[in-house]
């Protein structure tokens, strides 16, 4: 063995449906093998297998994104990552409060977080339909060992809306939090958690956390001047559409119908076809491959570039600028079809 790659299953949400997602990791190959064509023959062998085992993407996180263009993989969504100033995050008058998971409580929490996950989840196109293992840092959390800490807002009505886990990092010259997760599900638990971060001032600088792109942080904060805030943008990992039939019958469209798209996949041979999609009311009629001859294709694209535009990653006026697509026609029914959607991908494969 010179070289391997493993594909782990994961359920994740697409469109309002969960659907099968292989997860790439472990991409690996000797010193001495390396530049053979080694991982390009795992990626070969791997994604054919993938069609027929009725997995519908594959996501990964690239050292190189040029690499894995190479085999039909494109760049993902894009998260916003925050730093904060303590010292300026304002007093909002959250009405809830926060609590520390800890080994006295973590099991009773256990439920309440799941379910604020769950709701969050539901907002993103890609992200990961948890396992009970995935909350591994809620059940087995212990702050004052572990040096992690999980706060959870409850609202007035004791409901857990939102949560946060951080770490606290010191430098030469500041010390910050840094947190792995921040999750909410309305402007109540983001201004609670907000608020707690705000109590950490007196020895803490600031606070960083990764959002999705349309969560917009600005109305809540009076101070943008003196270094109060900072942002960034987040590249969060490369996406590719597997089953380009079944991603048509299973995403939904604006309005009703009908588009023929010819599909270039370099990898995956059923993936080179003319398919016709008839849609109404939002939802996929019917999903058909055209014979050649009898095609009126009104767009061409390649498979990563599909990718791009059916998971909402991209905004389909971005395709009038972009040399792999062709557009027959009017962009009227190609935006019923592509069109921006929120997405955000948290795990690691």
């Amino acid at each position: 063995m010179t070289g391997w790659i493993s594909a782990l299953r994961f359920p994740m949400n697409f469109d309002g449906e969960t659907v099968l997602m292989a997860g790439i990791g472990g991409v690996s190959s000797l010193p001495q093998y390396r530049r053979r064509g080694g991982i390009r023959g795992c990626f070969t062998a791997m994604l054919p297998d993938l069609y027929r085992e009725k997995v519908l993407f594959s996501c990964l996180y690239p050292f190189s994104t040029a690499y894995y263009r190479k085999f039909g993989y494109e760049m993902g969504c894009r998260g916003v990552e925050h730093e904060l100033k303590l010292a300026f995050i304002p007093a909002y008058g959250a009405k809830g409060s926060c609590i520390l998971a800890e080994p006295a409580n973590r099991a009773s929490l256990a439920w309440d977080v799941r379910k604020a996950y769950e709701l969050w989840k539901s907002r993103y196109n890609l992200m990961i339909c948890n396992e009970s293992w995935e909350y591994r840092f809620l059940s087995e959390a212990d702050p004052f060992k572990k040096q992690e800490y999980t706060y959870l807002y409850r609202n007035e009505a004791g409901t857990v809306t939102g949560f946060m886990t951080f770490v606290k990092v010191k430098t030469q010259t500041q010390q910050k939090l840094i947190c792995s997760r921040f999750v909410y599900t309305d402007t109540d638990a983001l201004k609670g958690l907000l608020e707690l971060a705000r109590t950490f001032a007196s020895d803490h600088e600031a606070i960083t956390f990764t959002l999705p792109e349309n969560c917009e942080l600005e109305p809540l904060l009076p101070e943008l001047s003196f270094g109060a805030c900072s942002r960034q943008f987040r590249n969060l990992g490369m996406v590719r559409v597997i089953n380009v039939q079944q991603v048509l019958y299973t995403a939904a469209y604006r309005g009703s119908g009908e588009l023929q798209i010819r599909i270039t996949d370099d990898m995956i041979e059923e993936n080179n076809a003319v398919f016709h999609v008839v849609f109404e009311n939002g939802a996929a009629v019917s999903v058909g491959k055209v014979v050649p001859e009898k095609a009126v294709v009104q767009i061409e694209m390649k498979i990563s570039e599909f990718t791009r535009y059916i998971t909402g990653c991209s905004d389909p006026s971005t395709m009038l600028l972009n040399p792999e697509i062709i557009i027959s026609g009017g962009m009227e029914e190609v935006t019923k079809v592509f069109y921006r959607k929120n997405c955000f991908i948290m795990e690691y494969f």
